[in-house]
């Protein structure tokens, strides 16, 4: 049996399609492994030796720098990674280099502004809408957010020259493992309440200049002497995948940031661990995704329809075969996992929360990389659309829930938009390009069952001496 699956999956890996999406995203998804593994390392650092309050606070002040972060990308990041992936594919590397410095050029001043404008608001955002002592915290944040939004450009053309291990590398693994080496640091040698806070814009800080060394490892500057592309033509790609990414950032972080309004730092921070350890049986899709993006991207530069389809269809088994197995683990065991962050989190109401968001992640799965379909193939303001449709439900879901249900409010909220979004972009792909994006695994499992069969009765018939009579007759 073992060696008819390995035949099988050899003459798999003969596919040049097949061999590709696998192979980069095998890599792409160890390094993604090592890098939440550093990152449940650096929350299992902080719960522990700073407490669940402490969580709290960091995934609070996290969540500012994000949605902040994110809108100074200004749509750049994902419109560069498109671009990057088109012109590489053409050999137009001079075009790959005009086209990442007006991305940057253009989000430099935006970075610069949000980061003085952040640190300038911070005690009117802790004393009028949290009333909590969160000054400081979102102070050290704010620093933060110039190196975030210069740093997610350069990662997304990094991955639009599908060199997904650095992609992955500095996305997944650099950030999270400076923070930890600095957190134990700070627990023998500092005895700081901001230590947390710290420790992570420093990594960020580390992880652009990674980002920096490897773009121009790859694609070294040269000045530009006779501008063929203009500011204009990113913008019209740049601007709708702002809102889409925007807005489907604010419904992920929506639930937390009003949570926090509700509820102690601890349930907050309980609320964000088993949001985290959800995030773990996403790996593989996001893996998947690194590398689907930029062909789908190619596919679609060179009108190969039936590439597209071939993609999404490979990358979807993919994506379910890989994650199910981690998220039924997840609800096979939820009390053992939740545990590991401490005693706090081994609770009746945390395990409930975390089973919610689990349910809304199974969704996300099954339905395969829709955003990365639309976004890749110029359709960019369906996922706005459907993103802003999908912030709107979860706010409201917020403000209905939260208030009365606290941390089980917010997943169930979480849960529902995540849900709303991915299937009306799953629909919308199936209506109008013709594409299923939901994976049925029973179908393949029967197809797999029908071929065993129909082997089994071809031999068996071949072994009748009776056929064997009639074929000399």
């Amino acid at each position: 049996m073992i060696r008819k699956l390995r035949k099988k999956f050899n003459r798999k890996l003969q596919d040049k399609d097949f061999s590709e999406i696998f192979k980069k995203s095998a890599s792409g998804f160890f390094i993604s492994i090592v890098g939440r593994n550093l990152g449940f390392a650096q929350q299992l650092v902080i719960t522990n030796f700073y407490g669940a309050a402490a969580f709290g606070v960091f995934r609070v002040c996290f969540s500012i720098l994000s949605l902040v972060g994110i809108a100074g990308r200004f749509g750049v990041d994902m419109a560069i990674s498109r671009f990057v992936a088109q012109y590489r594919k053409q050999e137009r590397y001079d075009l790959v280099n005009e086209i990442f410095q007006i991305g940057i050029k253009l989000v430099l001043p935006i970075a610069a502004f949000l980061t003085v404008a952040v640190f300038f608001a911070a005690p009117y955002l802790s004393d009028n809408v949290y009333n909590k002592p969160y000054t400081p915290y979102i102070q050290i944040f704010a620093i933060g957010i110039f190196f975030f939004i210069l740093s997610g450009v350069i990662e997304e053309g990094i991955r639009g020259l599908k060199k997904i291990k650095e992609y992955t590398w500095i996305n997944n693994v650099s950030t999270q493992a400076m923070a930890i080496v600095l957190l134990l640091t700070g627990l023998f040698f500092f005895n700081n309440e901001y230590i947390v806070s710290i420790s992570y814009v420093l990594a960020l800080i580390f992880t652009f200049i990674l980002g920096v060394y490897y773009w121009f490892k790859f694609i070294p500057y040269k000045k530009i002497e006779q501008p063929q592309l203009s500011r204009k033509e990113l913008l019209a790609v740049s601007l709708p995948m702002l809102s889409a990414k925007y807005l489907t950032t604010l419904y992920h972080l929506i639930g937390l940031l009003v949570l926090a309004a509700y509820v102690t730092d601890e349930n907050v921070g309980i609320f964000a661990g088993g949001v985290r350890l959800s995030a773990f049986a996403t790996m593989p899709l996001i893996a998947v995704n690194n590398i689907t993006g930029p062909r789908i991207a190619e596919a679609f530069g060179e009108n190969d329809e039936k590439g597209i389809k071939k993609t999404i269809r490979l990358a979807t088994r993919l994506i379910f075969w890989t994650c199910m197995p981690i998220m039924t683990a997840f609800f096979l065991f939820p009390g053992l996992l939740l545990s590991i962050y401490g005693s706090e989190f081994n609770t009746t109401e945390a395990i409930l929360t975390f089973h919610i968001i689990n349910l809304g992640q199974v969704v996300n799965f099954m339905t395969g990389p829709v955003t990365q379909v639309l976004n890749m193939t110029g359709r960019q303001k369906v996922t706005q659309n459907y993103a802003a449709i999908t912030t709107v439900l979860t706010v409201a879901l917020s403000f209905a829930f939260i208030p009365t249900m606290g941390m089980v409010g917010a997943a169930i909220a979480s849960s529902i938009a995540r849900t709303f979004l991915n299937l009306g972009c799953a629909i919308y792909i199936n209506r109008i390009m013709h594409i299923n994006t939901i994976y049925n695994p029973f179908t393949d499992i029967k197809d797999f069952i029908d071929r065993r069969k129909n082997k089994k009765n071809k031999r068996s018939g071949d072994n009748n001496p009776e056929n064997t009579i009639s074929e000399n007759e």
